[in-house]
């Protein structure tokens, strides 16, 4: 069996978080990310550009249990920032540009960049995941244009590849 320790960390860190508001009385607003991508601004990358750095250099893994959508590192920081203006923001906010496969993921980046050895893998790589627009309805309703798959996957490659990470 497949050991998914990260997601399983991540989700219990948010039911830690709800127990202690209830217990406490406190108003949580939570932004619950995708696949964060876009420039490298620190020195390491994090485990969404590794797989990226992975899928360019020809990894054919399929993220199975992992992914459901990709987020521009700037479009996070605006989502936190408008839950915390925003008083009317309550709960849980999907933060993804559209819930999508991993497999379209990788057939956009193997059409941006055909000079990297990007595996061909199936579309479907995510059983039972339906693909939608409007996965995160609630961000978009405070105003959030989430930044498109294409230009994530631009400013991600285009800055690893300007910072030395990849060739």
């Amino acid at each position: 069996m497949e050991q998914l320790w990260y997601p399983l960390s991540k989700t219990l860190a948010e039911k830690a978080a709800w127990d202690f508001a209830k217990e406490k009385d406190l108003d949580v607003v939570v932004v619950n990310p995708g696949t964060v991508m876009g420039p490298v601004i620190s020195p390491r990358l994090n485990a969404s550009m590794i797989m990226l750095v992975r899928l360019l250099e020809g990894c054919d893994e399929t993220y199975e249990n992992f992914f459901m959508g990709s987020v521009h590192f700037k479009d996070v920081a605006l989502a936190h920032i408008m839950v915390y203006e925003n008083k009317t923001a309550t709960g849980r906010h999907l933060c993804v540009e559209a819930i999508s496969h991993y497999g379209d993921f990788v057939a956009k980046v193997a059409e941006l960049y055909p000079q990297y050895n990007v595996p061909k893998i199936p579309r479907d790589t995510q059983p039972g995941l339906l693909r939608a627009k409007d996965g995160s309805k609630k961000l978009m309703d405070l105003g959030l244009e989430f930044i498109p798959m294409e230009k994530i996957i631009k400013d991600a490659v285009e800055s690893l590849k300007s910072k030395g990470f990849i060739s």
